[in-house]
């Protein structure tokens, strides 16, 4: 009985020195301005939720200067009111922006499954054949595991991008996020 009380005793002066430190920590520490977000921001019509962009994301495009070419680069500053995205090497304008283009990751991952699948049927199916009598290998191996050789490879080459023409029905904004005021340059 006696060591109950002094565990219950210890228990509540170990939470009231927790307490404390945290509420000395809280207080002592300096409070500082948090600095939001400034984001390119794309508005697809057809979609709820839309696309953002942050400072440090990867963006590919074409661009009026060059449609034919997809243009990679990575997001180091945008400028709100030049409407300008600063990457290592130069900057874009907003405008000049025709197509982005999304990667999509169940595309790739689903491809590499069926592919895997695919190679170990044909593998499993090959040793199976060659080191024991009662097991052949008939066109039903062969076109299980080349079916899914397959579609797994047409899903990665088909369903992995996704374009966005820049038009009527997907718009790019560059939004500040910051509060009560803008981030300033």
């Amino acid at each position: 009985m006696r060591n109950k009380a002094i565990t219950a005793g210890f228990g509540t002066i170990v939470a009231k020195v927790s307490f404390i430190m945290i509420l000395l920590f809280m207080l002592l520490t300096p409070f500082q301005k948090v600095q939001a977000q400034v984001v390119l921001y794309m508005e697809i019509m057809s979609e709820d939720k839309p696309i953002k962009y942050y400072e440090g994301q990867t963006l590919m495009y074409k661009s009026k200067e060059f449609p034919d070419d997809w243009q990679t680069i990575k997001i180091e500053r945008i400028l709100d009111e030049e409407k300008i995205i600063l990457y290592d090497g130069g900057m874009l304008q907003l405008d000049n922006i025709k197509t982005i283009r999304r990667t999509r990751g169940w595309a790739k991952a689903i491809g590499y499954m069926l592919q895997t699948f695919g190679l170990a049927w044909l593998g499993w199916g090959s040793i199976a054949s060659v080191t024991t009598d009662n097991v052949d290998f008939t066109l039903d191996t062969a076109l299980t595991g080349g079916t899914a050789l397959l579609s797994g490879y047409l899903i990665r080459k088909l369903f992995y991008y996704k374009n966005y023409k820049v038009g009527r029905r997907v718009r790019l904004k560059i939004l500040d996020l910051s509060w009560p005021e803008p981030r300033g340059y």
